[in-house]
């Protein structure tokens, strides 16, 4: 990891520090450039400690020893561009972690706000009322013989007994379930306050997927006609709960969001700046809520910032706001896509692939595809071309659309044979008729928001020929009722989506599963890409690829250096 090349963006940062520096040395050159190429990777600082005395090469191909940690600490500090915790310098300095300013500042905020917000009552916080109205909408349904509690119940109750809670628990553990079981104890203990609810996501997808999950779960609630009509169905991204624009954000720390409570769901996508820029627009007493699935993968930005505020949370002794649903109602016991993630889960690579070739569990199946891309290929293509045929003979829009979002091909990788690039060319190349792009059946995916079409990256759709419009090709997408269309020269930024990459997957869900792996090892390859990979599937997931490889990627974890677990123990 330590040997990889320093990019042209590195060089010109150290070398812009190092024409502000009161006193230049190696020790700074080699930290600017080492801190930069950590925050590409993922990485929110630079642990000094890890790298002090290894080898590191540089672009122009000269290996060099990064200094031990002591000389290497002396020399930072007496550059005078490098400052300790609270100074305003371009390089934050906590030793063994080296920061950009601005990433130590946003971290700082994200832990102040967490440990301000979870020693803080609601307001009127009763716990006999509470108790009351939560045995009413969590009625016991556990058997008396069991010691297993109602973990859905102990996250309502964590989360109302705090401004800040955290929920956390795998697919179809129940999490949009009990929010909403939330929402209606807020309403009921609160009356006729009138603090907004607000309900958000971190992309258009997942927030659509949230407000459609309150909406069926509504109905099933214990509750007042009153209550439930209070209950929020609206949920936005968070960037535009935020007023978001080109020039800055609406609200801020200075102009703060006219809110009492807000959910925020598929937390694990959320970067650290964004969750910084969030925390900060919410006022003093508005609680938090935060959902998601630690397990999964981190944001494609620097951070892995739910996984670090659980491990905080637990470490530092604050489990009070940490709620963790652990019962699955979606996989039962003998459940292969069950078993398969809880191996996964606990990087026993060797035990998940053994669960694979289990032939007493059916809804899980494994593909050798060796070294040989030709054969891929003929697999992929065939496996495409079925799902597309389905897609075109549907007898309509609606119908298309419900076909398309029975199956999913995943891949771990954006480029490369193995990669969705790859086969969305393979398959368009196969598939499409000769006269462009622009073709009946094409799946498609919008890489760009749209605000005002209300289509977000991340929400996939279908060029179809419309039979009200003499079979004209239509963008169709899924609506709330039915379907919704536009004409192609419409749609925003979008790619083909024969196959999508795992990362984009998140917030998603499908009957069946096709997960592709490359041939050879790639740094991407993690426990955490499988496990998302594998728990998009409700039904069934084939996983392709090669053994020794699979049992790589899932005895690989992905560490995210930062501060913030520790900032959260040692507070």
């Amino acid at each position: 990891m330590n040997r990889g090349n320093f990019s042209s963006l590195e060089a010109h940062f150290a070398a812009f520090l190092l024409r502000l520096a009161d006193n230049a040395g190696t020790e700074l050159a080699l930290a600017a450039r080492l801190v930069t190429r950590q925050m590409a990777q993922g990485h929110i600082c630079l642990d000094l400690e890890e790298f002090a005395g290894r080898e590191v090469l540089l672009a122009e191909g000269q290996d060099v020893i990064c200094p031990e940690q002591g000389r290497w600490i002396d020399g930072l500090r007496k550059s005078g561009v490098v400052g300790a915790p609270g100074q305003w310098r371009p390089l934050i300095l906590d030793p063994p972690f080296l920061y950009l300013q601005r990433y130590w500042q946003y971290e700082r905020e994200v832990a102040d706000f967490i440990l301000a917000r979870s020693t803080m009552r609601p307001q009127d916080y009763d716990s006999e009322k509470l108790d009351k109205n939560l045995a009413r909408l969590f009625p016991q349904t556990v058997r008396a013989e069991t010691d297993e509690p109602d973990w859905q119940k102990e996250a309502a109750r964590k989360a109302l007994s705090s401004r800040f809670c955290v929920i956390t628990g795998g697919p179809g553990t129940g999490k949009t379930t009990t929010v909403a079981r939330i929402l209606a104890l807020y309403r009921q203990l609160r009356g006729d306050d009138d603090e907004g609810i607000f309900l958000a996501a971190p992309t258009g997808k997942a927030a659509a997927r949230l407000q459609e999950a309150i909406r069926h779960a509504k109905l099933s609630l214990d509750c007042a006609p009153e209550v439930k009509a209070a209950i929020p169905e609206t949920a936005v991204t968070l960037h535009r709960l935020l007023g978001s624009t080109p020039k800055g954000r609406r609200y801020h720390g200075k102009n703060q969001l006219p809110a009492g409570l807000v959910v925020v769901d598929e937390a694990s996508m959320v970067d650290l700046p964004l969750m910084a820029w969030l925390m900060a627009a919410l006022p003093a007493g508005c609680g938090l809520i935060l959902l998601g699935d630690r397990n999964q993968l981190a944001s494609v930005q620097p951070g892995a910032v739910l996984g670090d505020i659980c491990q905080g949370l637990r470490d530092g002794g604050l489990s009070h706001v940490l709620a963790e649903l652990k019962k699955s109602y979606r996989f039962a016991s003998q459940s292969g896509i069950g078993a398969l993630s809880r191996a996964v889960n606990n990087g026993d690579g060797e035990g998940a692939f053994a669960v694979l070739q289990d032939e007493g569990y059916s809804d899980v199946r494994w593909l050798d595809i060796g070294q040989d891309g030709n054969g891929f290929r003929r697999r992929i293509v065939d496996k495409t071309a079925h799902h597309h045929n389905r897609i075109i003979h549907a007898a309509s829009p609606v119908e298309a659309l419900r076909v398309m979002g029975e199956s999913a091909v995943l891949s771990a990788l954006r480029r490369g044979t193995f990669g969705v690039d790859g086969i969305n060319l393979l398959a368009s190349e196969l598939l499409a008729p000769r006269d462009g792009m622009y073709f009946h059946g094409r799946p498609i995916m919008v890489s760009r928001n749209h605000y005002g079409l209300q289509l977000y990256n991340g929400d996939t759709g279908l060029l179809l020929h419309d039979p009200e419009t003499d079979n004209e090709l239509r963008a169709f997408f899924p609506a709330e009722t039915g379907v919704r269309k536009l004409l192609p020269a419409r749609l925003p930024q979008h790619e083909t989506a024969f196959a999508l990459t795992v990362h984009k997957s998140q917030g998603s869900e499908f009957a069946h599963v096709v997960l592709i792996l490359p041939a050879e090892s790639s740094p991407v390859l993690c426990r955490e890409l499988v496990y998302t990979g594998i728990t998009r599937a409700v039904q069934s997931v084939e996983i392709w690829g090669t053994k020794g490889v699979f049992v790589e990627a899932v005895s690989s974890r992905t560490r995210r250096k930062s501060g913030l677990v520790r900032a959260l123990v040692q507070r």
